[in-house]
């Protein structure tokens, strides 16, 4: 009786084993990428001026703001898709760094030196005297600038701002900004692809470990970032043209296969 005790106790041990194993399954990650031209593109620049009157810098700056708002609008692109909103002005302040240094010249009483020895030469900066300020005083001027962003979807575009904007003189040129309007859409079909990778990753699990795959038992979506891009061709032969590199659109999914247990 005691052996037959110690038999069923072992063999419900080993179906507590086995069952959760059989529950969860075959667990794995599917990954997959679509690749997407970008379709939009946002260009920035920055004009700076300086200057002793903050009304003649700003002066300035709206001409050359103006400059670059005509040129982008003869080169039709829209008005709405223009920002130029962005002026900041700032005073600038600037301590003296020449300050000069001051020899003092002092004669003290022979005390039986020789005569040579009676002059002591003492030097102090500036700063040491009780009135210094005509010394310290501080430089103020006015930096006026102005950011304008503009947004287009045709790239051949790109070329002809960098050349304009450098003719009129702008302070600073940003990289140029991409981005993929139709991302979700694209999005979608990474994560359809993930999923198919995902699936024939636990087919050839099953196969491997010789058991039969059962049906979905549990899907998670995570994100999933590939960091390679590709370049494309450059659009002139004769010269120097700008390329534009293709995005990966990725998407990552975690999934449980069950196991079919034999009959």
């Amino acid at each position: 009786m005691k052996y037959i005790f110690v038999i069923i106790i072992s063999i419900f041990t080993s179906s507590l084993t086995a069952e959760p194993y059989i529950e969860k399954g075959i667990e794995v990650i599917g990954k997959a990428s679509v690749k997407a031209e970008p379709d939009e593109f946002v260009f920035t620049v920055s004009i700076k001026q300086r200057g002793a009157l903050a009304n003649k810098a700003k002066a300035r700056v709206d001409q050359k703001s103006r400059l670059v708002i005509d040129m982008y609008l003869s080169l039709g692109i829209a008005k709405n898709s223009i920002e130029s909103a962005r002026l900041q002005l700032t005073p600038r302040y600037e301590k003296r760094t020449n300050v000069p240094v001051i020899e003092i010249h002092q004669r003290l009483t022979n005390q039986g030196e020789s005569k040579g020895k009676n002059n002591v030469k003492t030097v102090i900066n500036s700063n040491q005297l009780a009135d210094n300020s005509s010394y310290m005083a501080e430089k103020i001027y006015f930096e006026v600038s102005r950011t304008i962003i503009v947004t287009f979807t045709d790239f051949t575009l790109y070329e002809q701002l960098l050349d304009n904007v450098v003719k009129i003189g702008v302070s600073r040129i940003s990289p140029l900004q991409t981005s993929v309007t139709n991302h979700e859409d694209l999005y979608q079909q990474a994560l359809i692809e993930a999923l198919k990778n995902a699936s024939e990753k636990a087919q050839a699990i099953a196969k491997e470990i010789n058991v039969k795959l059962g049906k979905l038992s549990s899907f998670k979506e995570s994100s999933y970032h590939t960091p390679s891009t590709y370049m494309m061709a450059s659009r002139s032969s004769d010269s120097f043209s700008s390329q534009l590199a293709q995005k990966d659109v990725s998407a990552q999914v975690n999934v449980t296969f069950s196991i079919k247990e034999d009959k």
